[in-house]
């Protein structure tokens, strides 16, 4: 049975969607089998950030609504392992038992299933998931973003959903020059146990356009990490400068 999880985050633009197709990738180069959902009603984005929206006819409404699955799964050439799901463009499409039915039927078939969710505190379709579904709270190391982190992880404790935190857009100028704060600190604002962290990058900014990440680089050795952490290898933090 597949590893299960969710994307979501308090305030928008912190890299959310980023960050679920970045460890998509990092999921597939170790070989896993991905299902990549997008949740986003009426502003899906995913299709455009790996090369598939002019492909793009079928959505999750489609299958919802008991449409053929296949015709709604994409993936390109140059990655087969990572399937994307395409999210409605009309808000009001997603049923929540329909959504629990369908999650049930596919999980089984893939190593790992990624949620993209909108961000806000709009729970309605989470309790949708499996039980074992894990949450990752996406939040920029400012105090906003860490507030509306630490908003969302003491909503879904309350209904008895777990989640770690997934720092993105991380400088560690800033943090040395004491504009942010440290490591400690932000996850004592997120009250959220940090599970990893993603670098501020150009190359991310650019994933909408390149539709690639270098196997290489800062950006994907950080989502290599968090997805290996997720698969439950003890893989330590490297030093703040090097992330």
């Amino acid at each position: 049975m597949g590893k299960i999880f969710a994307v979501t985050s308090g305030k928008g633009g912190v890299g959310k969607s980023t960050v679920s197709v970045g460890l998509s990738l990092a999921f597939t180069k170790m070989g896993k089998n991905v299902l990549l959902i997008d949740m986003d009603e009426g502003l899906r984005c995913l299709d455009v950030m790996l090369g598939l929206d002019e492909k793009v006819v079928f959505d999750l409404s489609d299958i919802l609504s008991g449409g053929d699955i296949s015709n709604s799964i994409y993936y390109s050439e140059q990655n087969p392992l990572l399937h994307l799901i395409p999210a409605p463009c009309e808000l009001g499409k997603i049923n929540s038992q329909q959504l629990q039915e369908f999650t049930e039927k596919i999980h089984p078939f893939y190593d790992v299933v990624i949620f993209d969710f909108p961000a806000g505190i709009d729970f309605s379709l989470y309790a949708s998931l499996p039980n074992n579904t894990l949450f990752l709270t996406v939040a920029f190391p400012d105090p906003v973003t860490l507030r509306d982190a630490s908003v969302v992880s003491e909503r879904l404790e309350k209904i008895g959903l777990s989640s770690k935190l997934i720092i993105n857009g991380f400088d560690y100028t800033l943090t040395k020059r004491k504009i942010y704060n440290n490591i400690d600190d932000i996850i004592d604002k997120a009250n959220l146990q940090l599970l990893g962290i993603v670098p501020r990058s150009k190359e991310l900014s650019l994933l909408a356009v390149k539709h690639k990440l270098k196997s290489g680089g800062k950006a994907m050795l950080a989502f290599a990490r968090i997805a290996k952490r997720l698969l439950g290898e003890n893989i330590l933090l490297p030093k703040l400068k090097k992330i």
